[in-house]
């Protein structure tokens, strides 16, 4: 039998593949691959970062005020994010007598349409949760997002959106020096404090740490979105606001 016959034996037989004296973990090579393709995709993404992180803490480092810190945020052109959004939402509420700060991952499409942080139906949950332990934006309590514009389909922000605003949140924390900040939801927890889970920060006594060394105490929470979907969150959400009130109260 000659060499084309025995290959037209090996096709008609469903013989694909050469078999050497030495194994070959197919499996392996692909992950590999996988590995390869994902390290030098985050290489990547860490290269383009750089330059816009850098700018946004130099323009962040300049602002000696809240309203220094939004011009800034105005000026700075380094995040997609802001392309595609109508508003930049960096805060809103009381800033001179600030005793609460509280964190939430971006303006919602509610938020965007109305110009305005804790719009619709979450927004007012939120601030029903707030006024439940005496917590007014308009008396002791300032809100902020960690992501200044809102995400196209309210989707979760990525890595590197996050570290590009992350400069500017800082800041406003350092401006502030707030008695405590509350954290609602799991990315404010994971940009701060570099916890990945709400699950996880709830069990922990948590704090922040200003430029100056002052530790600032920290409760993290669920979100409003989560605080609807089932009664357990509901309670979660009512001891954490406890914990917090008794924080004001005892500080």
């Amino acid at each position: 039998m000659n060499q084309v016959s025995i290959l037209k034996w090996f096709l008609t037989s469903g013989i694909t593949d050469c078999i050497g004296e030495v194994s070959v973990n197919r499996f392996q090579l692909s992950t590999n691959k996988t590995l390869k393709q994902s390290v030098s995709e985050q290489t990547l993404i860490s290269t383009e970062e750089t330059p816009f992180k850098a700018q946004a803490e130099k323009l962040a480092y300049t602002a000696t005020n809240l309203n220094e810190l939004h011009a800034a945020l105005l000026q700075f052109n380094g995040c997609s994010l802001k392309k595609t959004a109508q508003h930049t939402l960096s805060g809103t509420g009381i800033t001179e007598t600030t005793k609460i700060l509280c964190l939430i991952d971006a303006p919602k499409s509610a938020d965007e349409k109305n110009g305005q942080l804790a719009s619709g139906e979450s927004g007012e949950l939120l601030i029903k949760m707030l006024k439940a332990i005496n917590l007014d934006c308009a008396i002791n309590t300032h809100l902020a997002p960690i992501i200044p514009w809102r995400l196209p389909g309210d989707r979760l922000p990525t890595d590197s959106e996050i570290n590009i605003c992350l400069p500017f949140i800082q800041k406003r924390i350092e401006l502030l020096k707030p008695q405590a900040i509350l954290m609602f939801g799991s990315i404010p927890v994971k940009s701060l404090l570099n916890i990945d889970s709400i699950s996880k920060a709830r069990q922990q006594s948590l704090f922040y740490t200003l430029t100056t060394g002052k530790q600032i105490p920290v409760v993290a929470t669920f979100g409003p979105d989560m605080v609807k979907k089932s009664q357990s969150y509901r309670k979660n959400a009512w001891e954490d606001l406890q914990k917090l009130a008794y924080i004001i109260t005892n500080s």
